[in-house]
């Protein structure tokens, strides 16, 4: 019997060629979309699921809350880790991961020098919680003795050639340390990212533990049944027991009215498992996921499949007359309803199994350059697809269920009698069904294309924004203050052609400030804010704007001077006359706590230094005078005419001064885009499905029209006999598409419009929300639906009216 479903099945999709081939290809390409978003969000979802335990291991956050905002973070206070482990019961282990950041370190093996990022340090019982295999060495005392590291898989090839390596001592910034492991290479699908980890044993915040600075990446595995609920509940008590004494004797205000004044410190466990997708907290190690776009990946992926079942379905309710006819005659031959339901749908499967298997070919071909797209290392091998076949078969039976419910319960439905007697035509309801999943097609085409064009305005929007500094032609160099004579560098560079200024800092825009704390003169609450540390020329080498006072200058001492923005003037209460101020802060200088009083010298324009997705915060710029920190960057602004040279003239340069370290740079404006990759992958992703829906759409659309051309041959020849024109005929047929067109542009534009207001909102700062989009959304599907509607009517328009009038 099944043989002979098929038979029949096959007999029928082989008789309409052309019904056959727009859904087969408009299935093939939603299947291929839906396939390729599923790779992605299960590669996505599948972060740190890998670990053992993992449904114990969580990581401790802070909401850090400030009088006037607030602010999260992912690294807490050193000293917290052993705290929870010796004082909370429900902690069974607790370990720290300090990580370098985008600091280059210096690697010398012997005589040669590289560049290594992906440094971390970690404590002794690391691999207890984040069991990594060890291809050489004890994962149980790697990490025990002072000065050991321990490499990935890749770096020891790349740095001996070998991974057996056990004992070998090389520089790291400088100083001896032995390796005393090789583990594997952590996979992509770990928010953790480090390939050389140090140990903290020996180091000197051992020593010295604090509990108010944060600095620490801090885990804990809880034991058997214990909650992270009760685990956040015995932390207040804790903070205020080790931290109220540094904070009191950091700040001299005492900790109840330091809290009372709107201060707190909100520590919360995060699962491991989740941290990729809901984490966006300062100080990850990595840029991670977004669990929102996850969302619209899936609603793109489900409304494109739905988009290529539509068109099944309104191919099925047109041609619902011509199978209205076999329908009668296998009743009158004794068929049951429920065998012809059984064979529709055995059409419909057997559509979808040819679509499936022809979506797997084309995602195996277009999947590099998926992965390009959305900077992923997915593959489709044999167990990647033996993962996917369930999930492959569900979709299968949902594709085909949807797309052949109608003619399967509707069709099978209709009475044989009046079928042989010609009395039944196309009902209003399927032609309301028909005209209703069209306006559904175009509402979610439209949707698409207005979200990928407000996405795309937001990227120009962020490229373009005046961020109160220039980004243009910068080049930063990396471990400035590791050369022998930083100064003497930066005077050489000055006298390179093409080089306007240069000036060193502890942070560039994008990489993350340290945190200060001050009490202005007369005042007892304390004020929080961002800090930097820059010497005298910064400032004006990034052409950052002073609303009053001074910069820093070679002719003042600067060492108890501090420049604010705008934003940390006005926190702080010095809106009338800043200038000459006083404001306190405890800094730590040569190993000891001081309390400093400095002097307001200058107000600078706010400038973005951190994402757009945040408000500009209060920061205070220290002269590099005051000993608080090291021009790790030197910022050195070049006119566009020499930079290709310049920058060659820069590298020979340090090759005097860097006593054979790498010499490493960056453009600024190419690293601030990397604030942004997830929208811009996003966006790539999202136009690239736009472009697909409406192709899909247009796809059952052309089927559309030309049936429907196809069932006006008659009345076209009778139209053009009588004098009609051609134009006039393309009008007739072009028409009622428009229409719904123009009415999905009514329902999709709204919805559009909330969704996207929504999605600005994870924007502190965002391009204005124009109507003028939405309408060339709409517009844009408009065109190119008429054009392909056009195409059939004007086929059917220009045939010679005599071979029309005989079709019957």
């Amino acid at each position: 019997m099944l043989k002979n479903y098929l038979k029949i099945a096959y007999r029928n999709l082989l008789k309409n060629k052309v019904y056959t081939a727009i859904n087969v290809i408009g299935l093939t390409l939603g299947l291929t979309c839906c396939l390729l978003i599923f790779l992605q969000v299960k590669d996505e979802l599948s972060y740190d699921s890998f670990w053992a335990e993992k449904e114990k291991l969580y990581r401790v956050a802070l909401e850090r809350i400030y009088p006037d905002h607030i602010n999260l973070y992912a690294t807490i206070p050193d000293g917290f880790a052993e705290v929870f482990k010796n004082e909370i019961p429900e902690v069974e282990n607790a370990t720290r991961l300090f990580s370098f950041g985008d600091f280059a370190s210096t690697i010398q093996i012997e005589e040669d020098f590289y560049e290594e990022r992906a440094v971390a340090l970690a404590d002794s019982n690391f691999f207890e919680l984040f069991p990594i295999r060890l291809i050489q060495g004890d994962p149980r005392t790697a990490l025990y003795k002072t000065q050991a590291v321990v490499l990935s898989e890749t770096l020891s090839k790349n740095y001996f050639n070998s991974t057996d390596i056990l004992g070998k001592v090389f520089k790291l910034n400088g100083q001896d340390v032995e390796v005393t492991g090789v583990m594997e290479d952590l996979p992509t699908n770990s928010h953790l990212y480090f390939e050389l980890l140090g140990t903290t044993a020996g180091q000197p915040f051992n020593n010295n533990p604090t509990y108010a600075a944060f600095s620490a990446l801090t885990y804990v595995k809880l034991r058997e049944n214990a909650t992270p609920e009760s685990v956040e509940k015995a932390i207040p008590p804790l903070v205020k027991k080790y931290a109220a004494g540094q904070i009191e004797r950091n700040t001299g205000v005492n900790y109840e009215d330091y809290v009372a004044a709107g201060n707190g410190y909100n520590y919360f466990l995060q699962p491991l498992t989740k941290i990729h997708l809901t984490s966006q907290l300062q100080g990850e190690l990595k840029a991670n996921g977004n669990i929102r776009y996850v969302y619209i990946f899936i609603s793109v992926a489900l409304f494109i499949l739905l988009i290529a079942s539509v068109n099944f379905i309104n191919l099925a309710t047109a041609r619902s007359a011509e199978r209205s006819k076999e329908v009668g005659v296998r009743k009158a031959m004794g068929s049951d309803r429920k065998q012809l339901i059984v064979q529709f749908l055995m059409e419909a499967s057997l559509l979808v199994a040819v679509s499936m298997l022809l979506s797997l070919m084309l995602v195996g071909l277009i999947l590099p350059w998926f992965n390009g797209l959305a900077q992923k290392e997915l593959h489709l091998s044999l167990n990647v697809i033996q993962d996917l076949i369930p999930g492959l078969l569900g979709m299968g039976i949902l594709v085909a269920l949807i797309a052949g419910y109608y003619p399967a319960f509707q069709i099978s439905n209709m009475h044989a009698v009046e079928i042989m007697k010609g009395k039944f035509t196309s009902s209003q309801k399927g032609q309301f069904l028909r005209n209703g999943l069209v306006v559904f097609q175009f509402a979610i085409s439209i949707i698409l294309i207005a979200g990928t064009l407000i996405i795309n305005r937001q990227m120009e929007f962020i490229q373009t924004k005046n961020l109160g500094f220039q980004r243009e032609n910068m080049v930063v160099i990396d471990r400035f203050n590791q050369l022998e004579n930083p100064e003497t560098f930066r005077e050489e560079v000055l006298k390179l052609p093409g080089v306007m200024e240069a000036g060193g800092s502890t942070n560039m825009p994008g990489k993350g400030f340290f945190g200060v704390q001050f009490t202005p003169e007369g005042k007892a609450e304390v004020l929080t804010g961002k800090g930097m540390v820059v010497d005298d020329f910064f400032l004006t080498t990034m052409n950052i704007r002073m609303n009053e006072g001074r910069f820093f200058d070679q002719d003042f001492n600067d060492s108890t001077s501090v420049i604010l923005n705008r934003a940390a003037a006005q926190s702080f209460g010095l809106n009338d006359s800043p200038i000459g101020s006083k404001i306190y802060s405890t800094v730590r200088l040569n190993g000891e706590d001081v309390t400093v009083p400095f002097t307001v010298i200058g107000i600078a324009e706010d400038f973005h230094f951190e994402s757009l997705h945040l408000p500009i915060t209060p920061l205070a710029i220290f002269s590099l005078e005051s000993g608080m920190g090291l021009s790790a960057y030197l910022a050195v602004n070049i006119s566009g005419d020499y930079l290709p040279s310049t920058l060659g003239e820069i590298e020979n340069l340090w090759g005097r001064f860097g006593q054979n370290q790498p010499f490493s740079f960056y453009f600024l404006e190419n690293d601030l885009e990397q604030l942004y990759q997830n929208e811009q992958v996003s966006g790539k992703i999202l136009t690239s499905f736009s472009i697909l829906a409406i192709v899909i759409a247009c796809i059952g659309l052309f089927g559309l029209a030309a049936y429907t051309a196809h069932q006006k041959t008659k009345e076209i020849g009778v139209r053009k006999v009588l004098g009609a024109s051609t134009t006039s005929l393309v009008w007739m047929l072009t028409t009622k598409f428009s229409r719904l067109v123009i009415l999905a542009f009514v329902i999709g534009a709204p919805v559009a419009y909330y969704a996207m207001t929504q999605w600005l909102k994870s924007f502190a700062y965002q391009t204005e929300m124009n109507l003028f989009l939405f309408f060339s959304a709409g517009l844009a599907t408009l065109i190119i639906a008429v054009l392909t509607v056009s195409y059939q009517a004007f086929s059917a328009a220009r045939n010679n009216p005599v071979k029309s009038l005989k079709t019957e």
